[in-house]
Parts: structure tokens; C-alpha cells; sequence
């Protein structure tokens, strides 16, 4: 909400839907931000850039033959609003549904510049 209403505070743009103001001023969505954000912090945990260990959290698919990239990771189940909000629930799909071009990537800044790419359309939506 303070994104959406800081981006109001300019007259000329206070009456243009909240995606458009976004593009205008070239702002990504908080939305994406914490997907991206996410995404980036998955990386470092499946290639061993942070000193966690993935088993911890994830499960990796036992699927041979997998689509997309070799780090997919099985969906775990989430009964309560809570647990499906938490970090471990909410980035297995969109994991899951990166491209290999993007998660083989060979560093984190490689990463996140493949990452931004991939999700150019997503940047502005709410």
C-alpha cells in the first residue's frame, strides 16, 4: 500500500491505474521485488552459496525425467495460510518454472541479469 500510494502523490500521474504509474516511473512492484528477491536467494541455496544446506528446506524431485532445469524441487504440502506464505512454499513453483538458461547460470549477478530478463513482462504487474 505505501508504494501504491507514494506513486499517487504525482499529480500528473495520480489518475492512471497503479501498473501504469509503475512503468512511467519505472518501478518495480513490490510483488516483484520479493519474487525476485526469492529467486535470488534460492539460487545461493541450491548452489551451495550460503552456508545452509537446500535438504534443510526443499525436497528435490525424484522426477528423472524432469522438464526445464536439473535443481527442480517437489512442492510441499501447505494446510494452513501461514505455511503456504513461507519462504520454503512460495518459491518452489516459481522455481520450478525458471528456465535452465536462467538457474545454470555460473554467478549470482549472472543470475539475477538472466532472472530480470526472463520476468521483463512481470516487472510491473501487481
Amino acid at each position: 500500500k505505501v508504494q501504491r500510494r507514494a506513486t499517487r502523490l504525482i499529480p500528473a500521474l495520480r489518475e492512471l491505474p497503479y501498473s501504469t504509474r509503475l512503468q512511467k516511473l519505472k518501478l518495480p512492484s513490490l510483488r516483484f521485488r520479493r519474487m525476485r528477491g526469492d529467486m535470488i536467494q534460492m539460487y545461493k541455496f541450491m548452489t551451495n552459496r550460503e552456508r545452509v544446506e537446500p535438504e534443510d528446506f526443499f525436497e528435490t524431485s525424484q522426477v528423472e525425467k524432469t522438464r526445464g532445469h536439473a535443481f527442480k524441487l517437489k512442492v510441499p504440502l501447505a494446510k494452513s495460510t501461514v505455511r503456504r506464505q513461507s519462504f520454503a512454499v512460495r518459491s518452489v513453483q516459481s522455481w520450478n518454472s525458471l528456465p535452465s538458461s536462467v538457474v545454470n547460470a555460473e554467478s549470482v549477478n549472472c543470475f539475477k541479469t538472466r532472472l530480470d530478463k526472463h520476468w521483463e513482462r512481470k516487472k510491473y504487474q501487481e
